[in-house]
């Protein structure tokens, strides 16, 4: 029976010590657990407080603004590049006079159209939308300021210049289209 007693005793013992390391690394997996699932919950959050909560028709008049804007931008970008190309096809009855005015013409309008959409859209899409088309806006009218303007005759200052404004309007063209992107992916529709 001491036996018997010294036995149970014992298991009851291991089996005690057993249960008490089942429970210290339950709970730490627990705390861990835990531990993770607040992270997730900080992160969730930081995304939501990021997002901008706004009605199903406000995101749709920004994005149609957006694209509308886009489209317009597009046209200006080819009417601006097409001042000065690089490779061009001149066509020999027009006079130089004859095909710079055509040329300013055919800027003019994607120019003002551009600029009558970004204006007349300013309270509706996001500020920091509206300054880099402002940067844009400045830099197509630079470009088509020194086309008019040229000296006369073609020299290599006129042609890099002529590149170096080009290379500085796609750049910003590309760098708006970003922030398009990421304010559209920054807005959150709320029911």
């Amino acid at each position: 029976m001491e036996l018997l007693s010294i036995v149970l005793g014992t298991l009851g013992g291991a089996s005690a010590v057993v249960t008490g390391l089942i429970a210290y690394f339950g709970n730490l997996r627990m705390e861990k657990f835990k531990a993770d699932l607040a992270e997730t919950n900080t992160k969730l959050k930081a995304a939501m407080d990021s997002s901008i909560h706004v009605s199903k028709a406000q995101f749709d008049k920004e994005f149609a603004i957006y694209q509308t804007i886009w489209a317009l931008l597009v046209e200006l970008r080819g009417r601006t590049l097409s001042l000065r190309p690089v490779m061009d096809h001149v066509d020999p009855n027009e006079s130089e006079e004859d095909r710079m005015q055509r040329r300013l013409k055919a800027f003019g309008e994607a120019f003002f159209s551009f600029r009558d959409a970004m204006e007349q859209n300013r309270p509706f899409y996001a500020h920091s939308v509206y300054e880099s088309l402002v940067d844009i806006f400045n830099l197509c009218h630079t470009e088509s300021i020194e086309y008019q303007y040229k000296e006369s005759g073609w020299h290599k200052e006129y042609w890099e210049k002529s590149r170096e404004n080009n290379k500085k309007i796609v750049e910003a063209i590309d760098a708006c289209c970003e922030l398009i992107r990421e304010r559209i992916g920054s807005l959150s529709v709320t029911s």
